[in-house]
Parts: structure tokens; C-alpha cells; sequence
């Protein structure tokens, strides 16, 4: 046989993750759709296979630092979950539901979260797409494949992309690439900044006390409404009001925040979370 052909033939197969949003052509890359859309992973390779097992790729720690004792981008912790009633197979529903992190029953359907596949070769060759041990600034990389689910074209929906990702204080990237961006993680600020940035507007990645001056505050006796911005100077916080209960129009105690504070991504009653939202406030409204 000629050497070309052995060489040929002896050459691994290549093996990555495809995959269709609601019945349509498989694509490669990360998938950006919305909640209640059925995504399908699909294992492309090139050769025969024996065997198939899928795996969630996920953060196990809610809360970390960038700052101390300097910055640093502190390094996410990732376990790899088996999804067993994918066993076998080459293609798999993709859930962002989450089995370490705490899930949030207010957006349900929405989050991000990351997938591997281990395939086995007829020939007993094994093959598996990035996992948990490709990390670069402090969380996964662009290799390991996401399915990234918002609930709608607001704000809110925007910002709920992010749910399932921990909390990073002082959240940052090289060369104007946030950890927001890459889907590893955010602090308070740059959560929102994120979902501004997905809504297609311009905003810069930027502190919680400097947001004002891409939100503004809202004029005195303005009526308030969900998607805007609070924030809570004394504390150095801000979250977006996620639902205005009565009485309507005022930001109080009884009204819900979706916010990142030392914890994942959720959704809060204002007046549980002192810590965070603590008094005085302030609304902020970005620009139609």
C-alpha cells in the first residue's frame, strides 16, 4: 500500500459539536437562542462509531475574586455531569438547566451552559470535544461548546443569559473581551452591561458606580418600570428590577431584583438581600 494512503487512513477522524434550533440545519459554534426553543446537540465525526456520551460542563463554585489580594482572574472550578439518557447516541436535546448551581424558577428555560461529547471509534479509538480542562482568563474557553438560552429582547431577557455562570468580582478581559462576553462569569455591573451589549446597543464594560453615566438617574417622580436599573451606592450594587409589585411605579422592599451579588445569577425580593440592596437607592434608565 502506498505510504500516502497508510498515512491517510492511520489519521485521526475530527470530532465536534453541531447543532439545530428547532428542527433546522446543523451549525457549529456556540447557539444563541431563546428559552422554549428546542436545541439538539449532534456529534459530527468523521468515522463509524461504537459508543457516545454526553456531558454538561459546569461551574461549581457561585461566588469568586478577581481583586485580592490583586487582580488576577481568579480560576473557575468545572465538573463534568454525564447526561445518561443520551448514552449511546449521537445526537442530544440540550437543557441549560442546571444540576449544580441553584436554579431560578422566575426565568425558567433560560441560563447557558456548556456541553462535551466522548465518542468511541469502531476501530476502539476514543475522541472528545473540549472540556472542563480548556480554561483560559479564569473560566472555559471558546472551544467548549455553549448553548447560551435569554428569555426575550429586553433587558431582562438579555441578563438572564447569564444565569447558571457564577459571580466574579471584578469580572474582566484582554483587548475589550469581558468574562461577560465569554460566558464565564459576571459581577454586578457588567451582568447588566452584558445584556445591553446583547440587545445590539453600545456599552462599555464599566463599575457600578459609573453606570450612571451610561444609564442615567431618573428625574424625581418619574414612574419606574421593569428593566430598569437599581442602584444602591452605599453597597456599590445595582440589579435590574425584574417585577414592579405594588404599589406600581416606585421601586420598595416587596418588588424583585434579577441581580449577581456574591452569588449566581437570580432573582430576589429587594428587601432579602440588605446586604446587597441596601438603602438609599436610585434608579437608573438606559436610553431607548
Amino acid at each position: 500500500m502506498h505510504p500516502l494512503l497508510l498515512t491517510a487512513l492511520a489519521a485521526t477522524p475530527t470530532l465536534e459539536i453541531r447543532s439545530t434550533v428547532d428542527g433546522g440545519k446543523p451549525v457549529s459554534g456556540w447557539v444563541y437562542a431563546r428559552a422554549g426553543q428546542a436545541v439538539v446537540l449532534q456529534a459530527a465525526v468523521g468515522a463509524e462509531v461504537k459508543d457516545a456520551h454526553w456531558f454538561k460542563v459546569e461551574p461549581t463554585v457561585g461566588s469568586l475574586d478577581n481583586t485580592q489580594p490583586s487582580f488576577h482572574f481568579e480560576p473557575v472550578t468545572y465538573q463534568e455531569t454525564e447526561l445518561t439518557a443520551c448514552a449511546g447516541k449521537l445526537a442530544c436535546p440540550a437543557s441549560v438547566a442546571a444540576t449544580v448551581l441553584p436554579a431560578v424558577p422566575e426565568v425558567p428555560g433560560a441560563g447557558t451552559m456548556a456541553f462535551k461529547v466522548r465518542v468511541t471509534l469502531k476501530d476502539g479509538r476514543v475522541l472528545e470535544t473540549p472540556g472542563k480542562e480548556s480554561v483560559k482568563y479564569g473560566g472555559l474557553t471558546r472551544a467548549v461548546h455553549r448553548v447560551t438560552l435569554r428569555r426575550d429582547d429586553t433587558l431582562i431577557g438579555y441578563a438572564a443569559e447569564l444565569i447558571n455562570t457564577p459571580y466574579i468580582f471584578g469580572s474582566a478581559g484582554p483587548d475589550g473581551r469581558n468574562q461577560s462576553d465569554l460566558l464565564i462569569g459576571s459581577d454586578c455591573a457588567d451582568f447588566i452591561v452584558y445584556a445591553r451589549r446583547r440587545m445590539g446597543k453600545r456599552a462599555e464594560y464599566t463599575s457600578s458606580y459609573a453606570l450612571d453615566r451610561q444609564a442615567p438617574p431618573l428625574a424625581a417622580g418619574t414612574p419606574v418600570r421593569e428593566g430598569d436599573v437599581v442602584h444602591f451606592p452605599s453597597s456599590r450594587h445595582v440589579a435590574i428590577l425584574f417585577k414592579d409589585n405594588p404599589p406600581k411605579g416606585v421601586v420598595d422592599e416587596g418588588d424583585l431584583i434579577l441581580h449577581t451579588c456574591w452569588a449566581p445569577p437570580t432573582v430576589q425580593r429587594l428587601g432579602d438581600v440588605p446586604q446587597c440592596a441596601s438603602l438609599p437607592y436610585r434608579v437608573l434608565r438606559f436610553p431607548e
